[in-house]
């Protein structure tokens, strides 16, 4: 509450007061380990908010909605009831049939689907750890995840099986059964022991309660895999607490701000809206925590209803804005851009848009204006996190994000950022450094990686970001770039080294950088920097044959010749600062077609 002017301290005095869900105190969050920042560290917490993920599955039930829809996807609706019905049905089956425990692992691997979210619903209410994969990964790529999450349960769709059954035979892992998702193509896979189709499941289970609920709050929920640095997904832990911290503090943040406008305008906050007049539109991945915590989570938390798209395509997210009167959108800034682009955007209805915004990726400057000129009755909004942060560490919305266009916003009420220097010292407002964040929104850890985690996270909490940012005077967070290794485009996070080792595979090619190049919709795409020692110049396409292993979004789609060894730095590491350099002088062209469309 420090430099709070008169009003805010008053309007968060009200928003904040003792006895209410916002109310705020600080509290020592532990866990069970051996890591520096396990002993115990003080941060501001919600006593009152979200606790368990069953805390924010009890919602629905006590706002009774459960009669409206709550999921949408190509191939139906469901009502809330139909949902928790069918959570309840796999819930039994998980723990009296498949013999899964508090602790287990329960894996989806799918294109976005209604039963991905019955899934989760699901596994967290049986204590199981739920574990989102990458659904472009390919067999490699999966068998790692499945290895290293230990999945005794998957739910899997036709196209993810097969890279799936290839694994199933022989597999000496926890892996115990795999629940395969109606649709076309099911029907030419083998009969497998290990293989049942989910609707039975479904079936057989029907009229269950869902077994009790036996976590505690600091007991882990998920683990979503992100992109890093040393080539391999790191497993991120979130416990029960941490996610609904942050679903209690996206909450508390919106509430402030609008509260905050209203009061200056002289006016008091309308009545909450009939939720069943809400939708929220879902066009990016549920194995991302955006799509799982930013859009899944906050709409059930909210009663809205969520229209689930399988892959994202302006064309049939413009109808469905307009056939589902969709009232929310949030995706990563291309997404945006894309709708107000593309050749349908004026046929078609998007007067329902009440919210529309982005995060994922650093959004163009221009993107408040773009949104104010194109939906003239919507609230721009921005915000920054990570799969670390529980997706929502700061946000910027209306005024407040016409006022900073290039901010992401200020950190939600329970959780504290800074920047450091080199030396792990806070530097004064304005100067760039390292983004740190502390809150009981953050990781527990990463999964079977203590160095990761120690390396990450220091004993008082701070989590290091990677990011490089400025915070000004106000406490507004402007990014600047990424101390690591980690290319985004649309969105995805991409590993350099994971990019690096399967181009080193071409017979011809010497020594490869990754690099990130800037492109007006997806942010970054991925670039690769190459020397031959006998003068090569292999094509783009033969270098992309050989990395059969890379998912489609993380093929290189530009080329860079070097006529002698790639520069290097003090250490001999290849220094990419001086290649990214050299580009942007023209010293180096691209040899590869344009921008990429996959």
């Amino acid at each position: 509450m420090a430099g709070l002017t008169g009003l805010e301290k008053e309007v968060w005095e009200q928003v904040f007061a003792k006895g209410t869900m916002l109310e705020m105190r600080e509290e020592v969050v532990k866990h069970e380990g051996e890591a520096a920042h396990f002993k115990g560290v003080k941060m501001k917490v919600f006593p009152n908010g979200f606790q368990t993920m069953e805390d924010i599955f009890k919602v629905p039930f006590e706002k009774q909605v459960m009669k409206n829809d709550l999921l949408v996807d190509e191939t139906g609706r469901m009502t809330f009831q139909e949902v928790f019905d069918a959570a309840a049905a796999l819930g039994d089956a998980l723990v009296n049939e498949y013999g899964v425990k508090k602790g287990d692992r329960v894996v989806a691997l799918s294109k976005n689907r209604n039963e991905y979210i019955v899934a989760m619903i699901a596994a967290t209410s049986v204590g199981a750890i739920f574990a989102p994969l990458n659904s472009y990964w390919k067999t490699e790529q999966l068998s790692y995840g499945l290895d290293d999450s230990g999945a005794k349960v998957v739910v899997c769709d036709a196209d993810r099986y097969v890279q799936l059954e290839p694994l199933l035979d022989g597999r000496a892992s926890a892996l115990e059964r795999v629940l395969l998702l109606s649709g076309p193509g099911t029907e030419k896979f083998r009969p497998n022991a290990k293989t049942t189709a989910f609707d039975e499941v479904i079936s057989k289970h029907a009229g269950a309660k869902m077994p009790p609920f036996p976590c505690q709050k600091d007991d882990p929920a998920m683990i979503m895999y992100t992109s890093g640095t040393t080539g391999n997904p790191k497993g991120v832990v979130l416990t029960h607490r941490s996610i609904g911290e942050a679903m209690t503090g996206a909450v508390a943040a919106m509430t402030y701000e609008k509260t905050l406008a209203a009061a200056r305008a002289g006016e008091t906050l309308p009545e909450p809206e009939d939720p069943s007049l809400s939708a929220f539109l879902l066009g990016v991945p549920l194995f991302h925590v955006t799509g799982h915590h930013c859009v899944g989570l906050l709409s059930i938390i909210s009663c809205r209803k969520i229209v689930l798209m399988s892959k994202w395509d302006p064309k049939l997210a413009l109808e469905l804005i307009e056939t589902e009167r969709i009232t929310n959108f949030t995706g990563v800034p291309t997404m945006a851009l894309d709708l107000m682009t593309h050749p349908d955007f004026k046929k078609r209805d998007t007067s329902t848009l009440k919210s529309l915004g982005g995060g994922g990726a650093a959004p163009p400057s221009t993107m408040v204006n773009d949104i104010d000129k194109n939906f003239k009755q919507a609230s721009p909004l921005q915000a920054w996190g990570m799969t670390e942060t529980n997706g929502i560490a700061t946000i910027t919305e209306g005024d407040m994000y016409r006022r900073k266009p290039d901010s992401c916003g200020k950190a939600i009420p329970n959780v504290e950022i800074a920047i450091w220097n080199a030396r792990d010292e806070p530097v004064p407002a304005g100067a760039e450094g390292e983004l740190v964040i502390r809150g009981s929104t953050c990781l527990k850890e990463y999964w079977n990686k203590p160095e990761a985690t120690a390396k990450s996270i220091t004993a008082e909490g701070w989590f290091r970001t990677g990011d490089i940012g400025v915070i000004d005077e106000e406490g507004f967070l402007q990014l600047k770039g990424r101390s690591k290794e980690i290319i985004i485009r649309g969105g995805e996070n991409i590993s350099c080294v994971v990019v690096e080792n399967a181009v080193y595979k071409h017979d011809d090619i010497n020594e490869v950088a990754a690099i990130p190049v800037p492109h007006p919709t997806l942010g970054e795409e991925v670039g690769i920097a190459v020397f031959s020692q006998s003068g090569a110049r292999p094509s783009l396409q033969s270098i992309r044959d050989v990395c059969v292993n890379l998912a489609r979004y993380e093929m290189p789609t530009h080329l860079y010749f070097w006529p002698e060894q790639l520069p290097r730095g003090d250490t001999g590491k290849i220094h990419k600062r001086t290649i990214l350099a050299d580009i942007k002088a023209g010293k180096v062209k691209d040899e590869a077609v344009p921008a990429s469309k996959l």
